[in-house]
């Protein structure tokens, strides 16, 4: 994750040192399945806060959704995993966040952007590249 705007969690990081660490017992690492949208990524201003690597969860999640097929790999260091927001969901929303989430439940990355409105009636979907 190349960008200011953001980053590979703690937490992540942490374990994919100990699966890949010939002295760890780790032996697996959780995939991620989920891509979480919040609405407190930006300022006051509009411009997109950096995340920290410390976070658990997003600043104000609004809404969780499964990545919709497998992930692809437009460089060899890079999963793009995609998912589609219905158009039923989440109409009006001030989209400027979102968050990468294994099978566990643990937040994974995260990305901050400028605001994306969500109108109603309309797909959203969204890529989100994880970057090694």
């Amino acid at each position: 994750m190349a960008s200011e705007n953001s980053v590979i969690t703690k937490a992540r990081r942490e374990a994919l040192c100990k699966a890949t660490s010939k002295g760890s017992s780790a032996s697996a690492i959780n995939k991620i399945t989920h891509i979480v949208f919040g609405d407190g990524g930006v300022d006051g201003s509009g411009n997109p806060i950096p995340p920290t690597d410390t976070q658990t969860a997003l600043t104000h999640a609004i809404g969780t959704y499964p990545i919709d097929a497998a992930p692809t790999y437009p460089v060899s260091t890079t999963a793009r995993y995609t998912v589609t927001i219905p158009a039923s969901d989440l109409p009006g929303a001030s989209i400027s966040e979102a968050g990468l989430v294994d099978s566990a439940g643990m937040l994974c990355a995260i990305k901050t952007m400028y605001v994306k409105r969500k109108d109603a009636g309309v797909t959203f979907t969204f890529t989100f590249d994880d970057e090694f």
